[in-house]
């Protein structure tokens, strides 16, 4: 029970997979995207289109699991499986009282990480809730597993974990595959955003909130050009400005107005692994992750990663073999940076050794595989 966006790429052809194991399967999301009814087509399952708000509306939540409630029922669902907020609190109880034997939440992250105080306190309150009706909880990280067990969310008992995380992993023999982007399709995005040879690259993918260390980047990035004028660099953003967590306006101005960032917004998923091809280093300063998909992507497509030490970031690297961890502040973001920039020989280095961390650990046929045998494990098949 993901949004749409998620359940295609948090879940992908899993579907297909565990069909053709026998599993009659099922997908409750918001047709928010135009590719779902696509998607679901292609991957064999019965799909229940559901309006899911974002935010707490009582009533349309209340309406909403009972809808879903009925449906469990009706069909006689065995497992059922919460990702993200909204497909959790909407997952756990109506399944439960629906005859659902297995309730398991995928967690995908702590939102409590950046919380304080009273709202700390009422989240981490409604996901113990959840955990306690949940019969599993898989985390996307272990990082995830200790902190939900030192806010009291979870029972260690209850967690488990596919390999060395992530809950699909990524396409990095095809999709995410420098060899597999023409060398025409790199230059021409050059050519787009008037980037040069000798240009280095910086690059952002992700949504534009302070979470994300947007706000340290952008600082960074500047320090950068004032420290280093005759440095030829460039910040190359992919993602959209958003309300909730909003950046202030002077960083997105920035970003809009610098001559040196290139400011993209988003990028069709069906087109982002060109995009990485054109950059020289991905940053995530982010203060909160779950498993965070773009350090998976990038590192794919042979890029080293400048990430920090929160919750998701700190397993996404090996430090000192493919990327280096940064604190969230300009400074630290831009010594980082500079680290591959004075060498950029040491940058293809960690990149090549990025590549092979994914491809040993998260190419997303030997998850999917995982998921498959945790699923039996779990129901006993």
């Amino acid at each position: 029970m993901p949004m749409a966006d998620s359940a295609m790429a948090f879940i992908g052809d899993q579907l297909s997979l565990f069909k053709r194991e026998g599993y009659e399967m099922h997908l409750i999301c918001a047709p928010d995207h135009n590719n779902i009814y696509k998607f679901v087509e292609q991957e064999g399952t019965e799909y229940f289109p559901m309006d899911i708000p974002r935010a707490i509306k009582p009533i349309r939540d209340i309406s909403n699991m009972w809808k879903i409630f009925r449906y469990v029922h009706k069909h006689k669902i065995d497992v059922v499986i919460g990702h993200q907020s909204k497909g959790i609190l909407y997952g756990m109880l109506p399944s439960k009282l629906g005859g659902a034997k297995y309730r398991i939440i995928l967690a995908h992250g702590v939102l409590e990480d950046t919380m304080t105080g009273l709202k700390q306190k009422i989240f981490a309150t409604e996901n113990r809730i959840m955990s306690s009706i949940a019969t599993h909880v898989l985390c996307v990280s272990r990082s995830v597993m200790r902190r939900r067990v030192e806010l009291g969310i979870d029972k260690p008992e209850k967690q488990c974990i596919l390999g060395r995380g992530s809950c699909n992993g990524v396409d990095a023999m095809n999709k995410f595959n420098p060899q597999n982007v023409p060398l025409s399709v790199t230059e021409s995005i050059r050519h787009r955003f008037g980037l040069k040879q000798e240009d280095f690259v910086v690059g952002f993918c992700g949504r534009l909130v302070r979470d994300k260390g947007v706000a340290e980047l952008t600082g960074a990035f500047k320090l950068l050009k004032e420290l280093y004028p005759n440095k030829s660099l460039k910040l190359f953003v992919v993602g959209n400005p958003e309300r909730r967590d909003a950046l202030p306006d002077e960083i997105i101005n920035y970003l809009k107005e610098s001559a040196d960032v290139i400011f993209s917004y988003k990028v069709d998923y069906q087109e982002i692994q060109n995009y990485y091809t054109v950059m020289n280093v991905l940053v995530l300063p982010s203060y909160r992750e779950g498993f965070p998909t773009v350090a998976l992507e990038a590192s794919a497509m042979g890029l080293p990663l400048i990430v920090s030490r929160s919750t998701g970031c700190i397993e996404s690297i090996i430090e000192n073999e493919t990327g280096i961890y940064c604190d969230i502040t300009p400074e630290s973001i831009a010594d980082a940076i500079m680290t591959f920039v004075e060498d950029r020989e040491k940058a293809r280095r960690y990149g090549l050794a990025a590549r092979q961390f994914v491809l040993e650990n998260f190419e997303h046929t030997k998850v999917k595989l995982l998921m498959l045998d945790l699923l039996n494990d779990i129901t006993s098949r």
